[in-house]
């Protein structure tokens, strides 16, 4: 058995594989766990309505959120990983898409502040909101494609580690009223922007690779290189977020706080299926003769991880949430499929489509799946609140792993 071990690990390549696998699970484990510690003290101190009142923001930016990643966090990293060995075009790529990002984020900007200038829904809580977009920011200028890319994972870990674990304690001693819920935005955006800043800093230090506005063809460029990636990132809102937000309009802000908590649950169970994409699609740019022994191992464990959603949530949600989130429960049963449906869409649809180039096959199906999922979602959550758009998140998530396989194997 040791023999066997040393056998797995024993090259450098996968040694760095490993790496980046444990850096990223703690990344991503913060990023979820961490807000599951914080969410039963914020139920209870700002109370149902709050709380439900910033999950339909969160859900609201989201969208600005993954227009300014543009789908960077596989096309970027795609890109970095290929030209690994010239350090000019790294650069060429740093910049550039950098440079789109900002851009992306006045679009966003301006996009925002016609939604509360039209909206009574936003209106009526722009500080809300407004604090809700410093987090897009945050986002916008932390270049974890990049560390993807390069296959250096552990210092945006420790970095984006260190930002979440001053939210998290910020939470604590900070926030005690329901008039204190426009902090939370505050402090969570503002840690993402110090640590934006400081990450492009230390590549610059470290790589000597420099951040310079770069040319509108060069923007362009990257910005029609990345669309089909971008769309298929962008799509899966018309069923996911959308759904929350139009939650937001036919339920009550404690339904939706409840279905948000669901889905956060949920999507901790997702995040480690993420996890093995983010490490095992630039490794399959260069070693796409593995692809089946990656294939096993991911889809294994997505049906794992279902099975666990069904198993322990019953004991864990009232042992970490309390007895009131046990209205959650029914929304957790629901969506516990979701962690095997998206290992399939992940295995067949980027570690297979994207990584052969094609792109345009792996878009088509998202935006088959997303309408599907859309239309759906404006039937069902209008008639039956979180019920539907429960429904709404697996039906659409079990169709894409559907057209994602067979499309693969029928291509």
């Amino acid at each position: 058995m040791i023999k066997r071990i040393k056998n797995i690990v024993g090259t450098e390549e996968r040694k760095r594989l490993l790496s980046n696998f444990f850096s990223l699970s703690i990344l991503q484990g913060a990023d979820y766990i961490l807000p599951l510690l914080t969410m039963p003290y914020l139920f209870r101190v700002l109370g149902a309505e709050k709380f439900g009142l910033v999950a339909f923001s969160t859900s609201t930016l989201f969208f600005f959120n993954i227009l300014v990643e543009y789908g960077f966090n596989l096309s970027a990293t795609r890109d970095i990983s290929k030209n690994i060995g010239s350090k000019q075009k790294i650069q060429e790529i740093f910049a550039t898409v950098l440079t789109a990002k900002l851009l992306l984020l006045l679009v966003s900007f301006f996009l925002l502040s016609l939604l509360i200038v039209i909206f009574d829904k936003f209106n009526n809580d722009w500080q809300l909101f407004y604090l809700s977009f410093l987090l897009v920011i945050g986002n916008a200028l932390l270049p974890t494609w990049f560390f993807q890319g390069i296959e250096e994972m552990k210092y945006i870990s420790y970095f984006s580690l260190g930002a979440r674990l001053f939210f998290t304690l910020g939470i604590f001693i900070f926030i005690s009223s329901p008039d204190d819920y426009l902090l939370q935005p505050l402090m969570n955006g503002g840690g993402m922007i110090l640590i934006g800043i400081f990450s492009i800093h230390f590549v610059k230090k470290k790589y000597d690779i420099k951040f310079s506005f770069q040319s509108f063809n060069k923007i362009r460029r990257v910005l029609k290189d990345g669309l089909n990636i971008f769309i298929t990132e962008f799509i899966p809102n018309l069923y996911s977020n959308f759904s929350n937000i139009l939650l937001g309009f036919f339920a009550t802000m404690e339904i939706v706080g409840y279905y948000s908590l669901a889905t956060k649950v949920i999507d901790v169970f997702n995040r480690l299926i993420y996890i093995v994409r983010n490490i095992t699609f630039p490794y399959l740019n260069k070693n796409n003769k593995n692809f089946k022994k990656v294939a096993k191992v991911t889809i294994s464990g997505g049906a794992i991880l279902s099975f666990f959603a069904y198993s322990t949530t019953y004991y864990l949600i009232p042992f970490v949430f309390g007895d009131k989130a046990y209205n959650s429960l029914v929304y957790i049963y629901i969506l516990a499929l979701s962690p095997l449906f998206l290992s399939i869409v992940q295995t067949y649809g980027v570690n297979k489509l994207l990584v052969q180039k094609q792109d345009s096959i792996y878009k088509r199906i998202i935006i088959t799946g997303s309408l599907f999922g859309f239309l759906l979602g404006s039937i069902l959550v209008p008639f039956f609140s979180a019920i539907g758009a429960s429904i709404t998140l697996l039906s659409t998530r079990g169709v894409l792993a559907g057209l994602a396989y067979f499309k693969t194997k029928h291509k």
